[in-house]
């Protein structure tokens, strides 16, 4: 199964550097939503900035970006706006 990153950036980056075993893009889609939406739900921001000013970053295993999108952009639903 490849491998997917998921970074968290804003003025700095918070890297993923473990990654998440899934079967394709659509699968690291779904799950970063849910991360997204964990993250939102269970504060109101990271390292003193509000989520407004978060983007989620996700790369493949050879470091290509395939996605990204703002924090606050996340429904309740896990839904990307």
């Amino acid at each position: 199964m490849p491998m997917y990153y998921f970074h968290l950036r804003n003025n700095t980056e918070v890297e993923d550097h473990d990654g998440t075993d899934l079967p394709d893009v659509d699968a690291a889609r779904e799950h970063a939503s849910g991360v997204a939406r964990e993250l939102t739900f269970k504060s109101s921001g990271m390292h003193g900035e509000d989520w407004s000013n978060w983007n989620m970053v996700v790369h493949d295993g050879d470091g290509v970006e395939l996605f990204s999108f703002g924090m606050s952009d996340v429904t309740d639903s896990g839904d990307v706006e």
